[in-house]
C-alpha cells in the first residue's frame, strides 16, 4: 500500500473482455491516487480516465471500497530483493536494505499521495478489512519464500513475525527517508537489515 506506482499496460491487455475493463478502471483508480490523490479518485473521474460510465464500474465491483481494495492488490507491490544463490543469510539482508532503499528513492515522488490513501484506508472499516486480509496473504507468502531460501534455524524468530519485523522496519526507513533524505543515506538501510541478520 506504501506503492502506488504504475504498471506497464501491455501486462493488462489479456483475458477476457470483462477482465480488460477490470484491469482498465483499476488502472485508472491507482494512477489518479497516485498523482492526485484518494480525493481526486471520485467514480466520475475514474471512469473518465478509463473512457467508460460510471456504470461500467458498478457492473465490475460492488462498491468503491471494492475497487480501491482491487487497486491495493494491483500496486501494494512487496519489496523483495534478488536471490542469489550460495550467499548468506546476512548477505541477503544486506541485499533487502538495498531494495528497500531503492523504492525509497522511487516512491518518495508519489509519497504523499500514497499517505493520503493509508489514511483513507483507515477511515472506512471495511476497506481497511479487506486491505488487512490482503497484507496478511502477503506476508504468509513471503515467509514461505524465506523459508524456502534459508532453513529456519537461521532465522532470528519465527517466519511470519520475521517477515512482519522486516516489512516495519522497511515502512519505517522509508517513511523517515520521506522527510529528510539526506539523513538516511542507502548505508543506514543496509546496516538495518544486515543487524537482523546478527553479527
Amino acid at each position: 500500500m506504501d506503492e502506488i506506482a504504475s504498471k506497464p499496460a501491455a501486462s493488462r491487455r489479456k483475458g477476457s473482455k470483462r477482465e480488460r475493463t477490470r484491469a482498465a478502471l483499476i488502472t485508472a483508480a491507482g494512477d489518479l491516487i497516485r498523482d492526485h490523490g484518494y480525493e481526486a479518485a471520485t467514480l466520475e473521474a475514474i471512469a473518465a480516465k478509463a473512457g467508460m460510465t460510471r456504470g461500467a464500474i458498478y457492473g465490475n465491483f460492488g462498491n468503491r471500497d471494492d475497487l480501491f481494495a482491487e487497486v491495493v492488490l494491483d500496486r501494494w507491490t512487496p519489496v523483495t530483493p534478488e536471490y542469489v544463490p550460495g550467499t548468506s543469510f546476512r548477505e541477503h539482508m544486506a541485499r533487502l536494505g538495498h531494495a528497500y532503499a531503492a523504492a525509497a528513492r522511487q516512491r518518495a515522488l508519489v509519497a504523499v499521495h500514497a499517505a493520503s490513501f493509508q489514511l483513507q484506508v483507515r477511515r472506512h472499516e471495511t476497506l481497511r478489512r479487506r486491505v488487512a486480509i490482503q497484507g496478511r496473504q502477503i506476508i504468509e507468502d513471503a515467509a514461505q519464500e524465506l523459508l524456502r531460501l534459508y532453513p529456519d534455524e537461521q532465522l532470528p524468530m519465527a517466519p511470519v513475525p520475521f517477515i512482519q519485523a522486516l516489512a516495519a522496519l522497511g515502512e519505517g526507513l522509508m517513511a523517515a527517508y520521506f522527510a529528510d533524505p539526506e539523513a538516511y543515506p542507502e548505508e543506514v538501510f543496509v546496516e538495518a537489515f544486515k543487524a537482523f541478520a546478527g553479527r
